[in-house]
């Protein structure tokens, strides 16, 4: 990829608060060409969380696979991180992410929650933002 090896983006998401305009929602994971496939999306709680800002990075690896990483808070241990969806702007795409319980019983207490997920996107590769979770 000759435009940039690695996004960084630290503390609170560039996007949050702010008012997405999507033109289009991008691919739904199927693969069908209109825009990436979720290749897949890892969660682990690392425990309690007092902190309440949001860390992610986005890289740029080869054949047009992107990956995201990050942390944020979640309002329960028993949270994980999903995709919600995946909107195209004038920008690039916005990767809008989700907290989800698993529906146990879980104590009420601030959680640390790591995501990592993997896009793959066929045609060349825009530039990709991140719109976090508001867990708490």
């Amino acid at each position: 990829m000759n435009r940039r090896a690695t996004l960084k983006a630290t503390g609170s998401s560039i996007l949050a608060g702010t008012t997405l305009l999507a033109s289009s929602v991008a691919g739904d994971g199927s693969g069908d060409g209109n825009g990436p496939t979720v290749v897949s999306v890892e969660t682990e709680t690392v425990g309690r969380s007092t902190q309440g800002s949001d860390h992610y990075t986005v890289e740029y690896l080869d054949d047009g696979v992107v990956e995201i990483t990050g942390r944020t808070v979640a309002p329960t241990p028993c949270h994980e991180v999903a995709v919600e969806r995946i909107q195209t702007q004038g920008e690039g795409d916005v990767v809008v992410l989700s907290l989800v319980s698993d529906s146990k019983l879980c104590v009420t207490s601030l959680a640390g929650v790591t995501y990592t997920v993997r896009l793959e996107y066929e045609a060349e590769t825009p530039d990709v933002f991140v719109s976090v979770p508001d867990g708490v």
